[in-house]
C-alpha cells in the first residue's frame, strides 16, 4: 500500500484541544521536518486480535502516533489495523441544512491519514550492521509500510552478553550507524535510542553523523529522572516516557497509593477554605481523572529546571490500555486546559512531593 504521510508534515495537529497554539503543541519536531504526537498510544503486551482491535479504537479515537518494538512481536498484528485503517473510507454527512430536508444531505469522504509510527530494533537484533539493516526490512513488512517514521535502539546492549562486557560498546556503535544508513536511505524518518543513559549518550553523541532525536526511557513521578532528561534537553534530543502509572498493574493508580500521597502532602486534608477550594475545583468541568493527572504530570515534568512547570510540554509520553473506555479517557488528557486548572495544579504538586524512589522496568545502568 502506498500511504500518505501529509499530516505529519506540519507543526500543528489536527486534534481538538485546548492547547495555546503559540506555547504548546501536540506535536515535536524532531528531526527536520519530522513532527511526532507528543501522545503515543503503546502496545506493550498487546498482541494478536486483541492488539488489531485496540489499534484501530485509538485511531478512531484519535491517537496519531502508535509506538510498538520487534520484541514485543505485534507489529503484524498492528499491521492488520493499519491497513484496516486506511482501507476503509472515512465519511461525514454534511448537516448544514436546518430545513429538516434529509434529501439535501450529503455524505463527503476524508482521506485518513497514517499515525505517526515508531517502532525498536531489540538487542538480539543489534550483534551486526547486517542484523539491524535486515530488521529494519522486517519491520516495513510487518507493519505493512514503506518507510517508517522513527526506529530506536531499544537497549544499549546486545543479548546473550554480559553486562559488564565492552562489547556492547562495540556492538550499539555499529547497530546505530546501520540505522543512519537506513535513514539516509529513506527507509527511516528519524532514528533515536531507548534506555540509554547519560554515559550511553555521551558516547553516542561522540561518534555519531546523525545526532539521536529521541531517547525512550521509564519516567513517573517515583521514577523521575530529572538529570539525563535535562541532559537530553541541553542536546536537544526528546525524551519520549513510558510507564507513566508505573509498571504492570498501574501501581501509582492504586487509589490507596494516592491517598495515601495526598495525606503526606496536605497533612491529613485541610478545612474551611481549602476544602470548599478544593470542592470548586472537583466540581468544574475539567474534572480530571486520576489517569489524566500523571499523563499531565509526563507531559510538563522535564529536567530539574522544569519543577513546577505549568507552561510548556516537556517531550511525549507513551501510555497503553486495551479497552475502549480507558483508551478514551487517556487521550482526552489532550481536551485539558493545563493553564487554567488549580486542581491540575494541586495535584501535581502532590506528585512532585513524591520521595520514594522505585523503577519498574529493567535498568540499563548495569550496561557497560
Amino acid at each position: 500500500l502506498s500511504f500518505s504521510y501529509r499530516g505529519r508534515m506540519s507543526s500543528s495537529s489536527s486534534t481538538n484541544n485546548n492547547f495555546n497554539n503559540n506555547e504548546r503543541t501536540t506535536t515535536i519536531e524532531i528531526s527536520p521536518n519530522v513532527f511526532m504526537p507528543r501522545l503515543a498510544f503503546g502496545t506493550y503486551k498487546l498482541k494478536g486480535a486483541q492488539c488489531t482491535k485496540a489499534v484501530k479504537k485509538a485511531l478512531e479515537i484519535g491517537f496519531e502516533h502508535i509506538d510498538t518494538a520487534s520484541i514485543y512481536k505485534n507489529e503484524s498484528d498492528i499491521g492488520e489495523a493499519l491497513e484496516e485503517w486506511m482501507t476503509t473510507t472515512k465519511t461525514a454527512t454534511n448537516d448544514d441544512d436546518d430545513d429538516g430536508n434529509d434529501e439535501k444531505k450529503t455524505k463527503k469522504n476524508f482521506e485518513r491519514k497514517m499515525p505517526f509510527l515508531a517502532s525498536k530494533i531489540a538487542p538480539a537484533e543489534m550483534h551486526s550492521k547486517l542484523l539491524v539493516e535486515q530488521a529494519v526490512a522486517k519491520i516495513l513488512i510487518r507493519l505493512r509500510i514503506p518507510a517508517i517514521d522513527l526506529i530506536m535502539l531499544h537497549w544499549p546492549g546486545v543479548s546473550k552478553v554480559s553486562p559488564a562486557s565492552e562489547i556492547h560498546k562495540e556492538k550499539r556503535k555499529d547497530a546505530y550507524r546501520a540505522l543512519e544508513k537506513c535513514l539516509k536511505e529513506g527507509k527511516i524518518r528519524a532514528i533515536g535510542v531507548s534506555n540509554y543513559h547519560v554515559r550511553h549518550l555521551e558516547e553516542l553523541l561522540s561518534y555519531c553523523e546523525i545526532k539521536p532525536s529521541v531517547n525512550q526511557i521509564e519516567a513517573h513521578p517515583m521514577w523521575p529522572q530529572e538529570d539525563l532528561i535535562e541532559f537530553c534537553e541541553s542536546k536537544g534530543i526528546a525524551v519520549v516516557k513510558y510507564s507513566p502509572f508505573g509498571g504492570g498493574g498501574a501501581p501509582l493508580l492504586d487509589d490507596a497509593f494516592v491517598s495515601t500521597r495526598e495525606e503526606e502532602k496536605e497533612g491529613g486534608g485541610g478545612g474551611g477554605d481549602e476544602e470548599r477550594e478544593l470542592a470548586a475545583d472537583i466540581a468544574d468541568d475539567q474534572a480530571w481523572k486520576p489517569s489524566q493527572i500523571l499523563l499531565a504530570w509526563g507531559l510538563l515534568r522535564g529536567g530539574r529546571k522544569n519543577r513546577g512547570n505549568s507552561k510548556t510540554l516537556c517531550g511525549a509520553v507513551v501510555v497503553k490500555a486495551s479497552s475502549e473506555e480507558r483508551i478514551l479517557e487517556n487521550y482526552e488528557v489532550l481536551e485539558k486546559d493545563f493553564f487554567n486548572s488549580k486542581y491540575l495544579s494541586r495535584k501535581l504538586k502532590v506528585w512532585d512531593s513524591v520521595e520514594t524512589r522505585k523503577k519498574f522496568a529493567w535498568d540499563s545502568d548495569c550496561v557497560k
